[in-house]
């Protein structure tokens, strides 16, 4: 069937209602408007998706309110739009295709009788919630507010805060099946322009029936084989508009209360948005939360390798205090199951209702304190392992870098278990030079380490002063 709108009425309202698969909640409400009410139109949207008092007040009200004589001329349907409906987006369109998508995202469509074109007249009308603290990303200084699952909404928040006309936003649709909102955000003259023009092509190269979240262009930015993370995620709009002015794209989903950062860098992992707004930590927090990823990748393993190959060459009062005793588990396999129940019990909270959080609490520490260790399955001291460990986890947990610790944790725990420290030392170098060759949208994700950008340190493993950060411009090498 031609996508081109028919001159009959009665022709187009079965078209769209076969486009809709005679659904029910698809309405289509006739009027006849002009001075003997001989001209038939008809206003077509779906029940939910609209706001029936802007349709009676800037769409019926009117047409119903022209009494005088209307000529019927090719021009009739500019002339409405322009001077008749009310709405503040209205659009002249003339095939089904738009039509059809503009009834889905909540406008009404406007068909008159002898015309092969519609009006599209915005009166959407979706559910929200309201701007809410941000919960993920708890800061005990800066704004309290986090974006919430629609686009336009913390469009409009960044816009408010972001107040530049360089600051830039690129439209596009994602699905065939379901057609998904998607924004780019830059600010024009701080960006770079091949971040901005890789991102495009990522996104513009995606081919899926719907999407209904950012970790879809997430996996696509990442590639098929990468351990870490190569963007950021973020609800809250300081830390939004400080990447936006360190020179990094946003990308937006509608329905999805999370912004994507692009490029993700290994350093970005250690920053936290408080930093900004306090005197105290510019110098320690950083290095404490880098010391936090090494003690959560290598503790277990370090603890292992002395277990099984050092043992002779430490002193014996540490041995004694470490090492000895009656366990029934030998430390890899103490470690191995303390780990899983670990991880286990971290998704279960996020799981179980919030009213037996405290019952599955008081569970665990049953089995794992005093079952396992008073009961000697499990010596103490691997329980205070993994206790530190997992300490050093939740301390980068919300900067997208639990995947890649539980990865390198378990790997780093088997190499030294089989390998001794000879093993782990092989595995740093090997990790260290698969970090240095990951590549975030074209940039290095060890920048400005390496390659070594010393103007670029100010805001790294140490926040800078806050005067030279904001008057910095920033750049990002790229892979050429």
């Amino acid at each position: 069937m031609s996508n081109t709108i028919h001159k009959s009425l009665e022709e187009n309202i079965k078209h769209l209602k076969e486009a809709f698969h005679n659904t029910d909640d698809l309405s289509v409400r006739k009027l006849k408007f002009g001075l003997n009410k001989s001209l038939k139109v008809n206003l077509i949207y779906l029940k939910g998706m609209v706001n029936k008092d802007s349709i009676q007040e800037n769409i019926i009200a009117p047409l119903l309110g022209l009494t005088k004589d209307i000529t019927i001329r090719n021009t009739m349907i500019d002339d409405v739009a322009e001077n008749v409906i009310r709405t503040a987006e209205v659009n002249v369109k003339n095939n089904f295709e738009d039509l059809t998508d503009a009834i889905i995202k909540g406008n009404a469509v406007i068909l008159f009788e002898g015309f092969n074109r519609g009006i599209i007249a915005e009166v959407a009308q979706t559910k929200e919630r309201g701007l809410e603290q941000a919960i993920s990303e708890r800061s005990p200084r800066g704004g309290d507010v986090g974006l919430t699952e629609k686009l336009d909404t913390n469009i409009s928040l960044l816009r408010s805060l972001v107040k530049t006309r360089d600051f830039c936003i690129e439209n596009k649709e994602l699905g065939t099946i379901s057609k998904t909102d998607v924004s780019l955000l830059y600010i024009k003259g701080v960006v770079d322009q091949g971040i901005v023009a890789e991102a495009r092509r990522i996104i513009d190269n995606l081919s899926v029936q719907y999407v209904i979240e950012s970790r879809l262009i997430q996996e696509e930015i990442d590639g098929e084989f990468s351990i870490f993370s190569l963007n950021e995620d973020s609800e809250r709009p300081d830390t939004i508009i400080g990447s936006l002015f360190d020179g990094k794209v946003i990308i937006l989903v509608d329905g999805n209360p999370y912004a994507t950062i692009v490029p993700g860098l290994f350093f970005s992992s250690f920053q936290a948005p408080d930093e900004y707004h306090t005197k105290g930590g510019r110098l320690t927090i950083r290095l404490l939360r880098l010391m936090a990823f090494i003690i959560s990748v290598y503790l277990p393993a370090v603890y292992v390798v002395l277990d099984k190959f050092e043992v002779d060459n430490l002193p014996k009062k540490i041995v004694k205090i470490l090492f000895e005793g009656n366990e029934l588990l030998p430390s890899f396999w103490s470690m191995v199951i303390l780990i899983v129940l670990f991880t286990l019990l971290i998704d279960i909270t996020f799981r179980v209702p919030t009213s037996t959080i405290i019952l599955v609490s008081f569970i665990a520490t049953i089995i794992i304190g005093e079952t396992a260790v008073s009961a000697k399955i499990i010596h103490p001291v691997v329980l205070i392992t993994i206790g530190l460990t997992f300490l050093g986890h939740f301390v980068l947990a919300n900067k997208l870098m639990t995947a890649p610790l539980n990865i390198l944790r378990n790997l780093f725990l088997l190499l030294g278990y089989f390998f001794g420290f000879n093993g782990i030392i092989v595995g740093t170098t090997i990790l260290f030079i698969y970090m240095v060759n990951l590549r975030s949208l074209g940039v290095p994700f060890m920048s400005p380490i390496i390659p070594f950008r010393i103007e670029e340190l100010k805001d790294t493993v140490y926040r800078g002063k806050l005067k030279r950060l904001l008057n910095s411009k920033h750049s990002y090498q790229d892979k050429n």
